[in-house]
């Protein structure tokens, strides 16, 4: 049973729309963060950069090596190629999980400019806090001016005394981000699909080649 060439092609024009996609995050990541001042990169910000850094050159080599294994018809390289997709797509889900599921320090704790940054989002978003309302800054005492609601008809909670804005400002960052969620949402998705799209790719020309060599009867 010879290998299919149409999958075959299929699976080396996929690996080497990968491998060009690995050069580009690779080469934009590494350029932002050489040029931290020019992008306005904070230390913040610059945890992100590093894992794009890393997602574009392990793409770029998954790609090398299924580019390799398609046009040799090597089983150990389309073997190692599916292991790296595999792994990659676990391990962007994880990242995934572990933001959605990590727990917020104090606002109180935090450095200054992020104090000063949540602050000024307070004033803007009339919001308090991040994703629970003004406990997320610790405790009343620590909770800042900027959630001070002098406006009643806005949903206001009494705190130590004072009343101060209750909706958390992750309701008013969302509304902003509902325009983009959509757009994202889709390139995510599109990704992670493209990602399993060459997993399968590489499970039937892998099985094709063991066929081929007498390997699987």
């Amino acid at each position: 049973m010879a290998v299919n060439k149409i999958i075959k092609y299929l699976l080396f024009t996929f690996n080497f729309v990968f491998f060009v996609g690995g050069i580009t995050i690779l080469s934009f990541s590494v350029h932002a963060r050489g040029n931290r001042v020019d992008y306005h990169i904070t230390e913040d910000v610059l945890p992100a950069i590093n894992l794009l850094v890393f997602v574009g050159a392990v793409t770029m080599i998954l790609g090398f090596l299924g580019c390799c294994g398609a046009v040799r018809e090597d089983r150990c390289l389309l073997t190692l190629f599916f292991v790296g997709l595999l792994a990659l797509l676990f391990m962007m889900l994880a990242e995934v999980v572990k933001e959605h599921l990590k727990e917020l320090l104090p606002l109180s704790g935090a450095p200054k400019d992020v104090q000063e940054a949540f602050q000024l989002l307070e004033r803007n978003g009339f919001c308090c806090g991040f994703s629970v309302g003004p406990l997320d800054w610790g405790n009343s005492t620590a909770v800042p001016d900027s959630c001070n609601c002098s406006d009643t008809s806005r949903n206001c909670t009494a705190l130590g005394g004072r009343q101060v804005y209750a909706t958390p400002c992750m309701t008013f960052l969302m509304t902003w981000y509902d325009r983009l969620s959509l757009t994202l949402i889709a390139l995510a998705c599109g990704f992670g699909s493209l990602m399993i799209l060459g997993m399968v790719f590489s499970s039937v020309v892998c099985f094709q080649v063991c066929v081929k060599k007498g390997s699987v009867i």
